[in-house]
């Protein structure tokens, strides 16, 4: 529900909300987005902040163990830029998708699936033996 709340109040902003600039994400790129979302974000995992850029687009990002990861939804070039840096290490990955390419934006999806499983099975407290 707070991806939910959180569009509805982009969908709010008005054209000019930086500083004089800025446009609005369109309903369009909302629903393409929250779909997604729904589709490959697991309810128990760590959820999305979202936040508009300047452009019209919005990004989410989640931090994740020792993973600080975004993917910025952007109308303006057609793309879903995924990047993510591991604070540890200070590897950077990148990756780009066309919003339209169903195909490669599941695969994003079982790529963000994959990440975000893989750091909360990390950070759970392992059980006791016993």
């Amino acid at each position: 529900m707070r991806n939910a709340e959180r569009c509805m109040e982009l969908l709010a902003l008005e054209p000019g909300w930086l500083n004089g600039e800025g446009v609005p994400p369109t309903w369009a790129l909302l629903k393409l987005m929250g779909a997604w979302l729904d589709e490959h974000q697991r309810q128990d995992l760590e959820q999305p902040r979202l936040f508009p850029t300047p452009e019209g687009g919005v990004e989410a990002e989640w931090r994740v163990g020792h993973l600080d990861l975004s993917i910025e939804f952007d109308p303006s070039s057609g793309l879903a830029e995924w990047h993510q840096l591991d604070l540890d290490s200070g590897a950077v990955v990148e990756q780009q998708v066309a919003l339209q390419d169903t195909p490669a934006m599941r695969g994003l999806g079982i790529k963000l699936e994959q990440v975000l499983t893989s750091s909360n099975q990390s950070n759970e407290p392992e059980e006791a033996a016993g």
